[in-house]
Parts: structure tokens; sequence; C-alpha cells
């Protein structure tokens, strides 16, 4: 017996109460696929998410600005395709994704996204100068490549190793010998010994000799 009506009622709705606060809280998350210290610019990432609300929308905002709408699984999930892109250097930016019904449901993720490229000094000198070499983002090996292809020859030397989680590197060393032939140099570099020119990942340098480079 209970001889005050309200008294099991309410020591039930306080203990629903406080089984549902978790659940209003449940802590929702959000990740990338793969799971990279750096991507580089060109990459699709799949931002992973669960912990949202059933059948509805986690906005994905990047450092505040808004990227595009997901829709959630009837499980909360989600998984969403996105393609980096970075013009130059390297950058940290925060994704965050809320839901739009429940904006106390959220998660953010940082991910360092760097731009690929080579560069080369000095633009100008003798054919046989020693060049300060600088590249980044050469995430598709731990070597970095230059294939010298001339119509008459083919060499391929090693740069050097590539460091960091972007894969940087630093180096100077000579790419074309005092005697190298007249005409048109095409320097690729990539991370693969062997000469592909249609490498997905790579920069491309032109050099022209001419009489009275050498």
């Amino acid at each position: 017996m209970y001889p005050l009506g309200m008294t099991r009622p309410l020591a039930v709705a306080v203990t629903l109460a406080t089984l549902a606060a978790p659940s209003a809280a449940h802590a929702a998350s959000l990740s990338t696929d793969p799971a990279k210290p750096c991507y580089r610019s060109g990459e699709t990432v799949n931002f992973v998410g669960s912990g949202f609300m059933p059948s509805s929308t986690a906005n994905l905002t990047r450092d505040g600005v808004f990227v595009s709408p997901i829709p959630t699984a009837v499980s909360g999930q989600f998984s969403a395709g996105l393609r980096l892109t970075q013009d130059t250097g390297s950058q940290i930016r925060t994704y965050t994704a809320t839901d739009a019904n429940n904006p106390v449901l959220t998660a953010s993720v940082p991910v360092t996204i760097t731009a690929v490229g080579v560069s080369l000094a000095p633009q100008n000198g003798s054919v046989s100068r020693r060049f300060r070499i600088r590249a980044r983002g050469f995430t598709t090996g731990d070597t970095l490549w230059a294939h010298i292809v001339h119509p008459r020859s083919k060499r391929h030397v090693k740069i050097g190793a590539l460091k960091g989680a972007c894969h940087n590197l630093r180096a100077r060393m000579r790419l074309l010998p005092r005697n190298a032939r007249l005409g048109r140099h095409r320097i690729q570099f990539d991370t693969f010994r062997r000469y592909k020119a249609d490498r997905p990942v790579k920069t491309v340098y032109t050099i022209r000799v001419v009489r009275g480079d050498r």
C-alpha cells in the first residue's frame, strides 16, 4: 500500500529522468577514414559520425564555415566523403558535425592538410647548378625521386627520404651535369623508383638546355 498516492509515480518519474539524461547528452563522435596524421591536397576522406539523432541531419562545418548537410541513418551514424584541397603550405582545420535537430549532439576532429609540390631555386644559373629543393605532401611513398627525361636519354635520381607527417624534404643537389644534352629535359618528381609519366601524384619541371648554357 502507498498511503500517499503520488509517492511511487514521483519516484518513477525521477528514475526515468535520471535514465533519460545520459541519452539526451549522449556523446557524439566524429572521425576520419582512413585515419592519417596528414592528408595531401586532392585526397578524398570519409568523415564518419555516430551518436547522432536517428534519421536526422548532421551539419558539417570547417572552422565554423558551413560545408554540407549529411543525413544520418536510423542508427544515428553517417559516412560522407569529402575531397580536401590546399593550394599552398599546410594547415590544420577543424571539422565539426552538429545534429540539426539536437545541437547538443556535436563532435569535432582536427585534420591536417598539405599542398603537394616541389620548389627549385635558384631559377637561373649554369645548367649544372646545385638546386635548393623543397618538397611537401608526397604521401604516396617514403622517398622522393627525380626522373630526368630527354628524347635521347633518361636518368633516375634519388633525392632523399621524406620526413614528418606530411612527408616533407629539403635537399641541395645537381640535377643536370655540365655536359647535359641540348634540348628539353622533363624533370618529374614523385615517390617511385620507376618512371611513369601518368603518376597521379607528381610535380613536373622543364629545363631547356641551349648552346651557351654549359
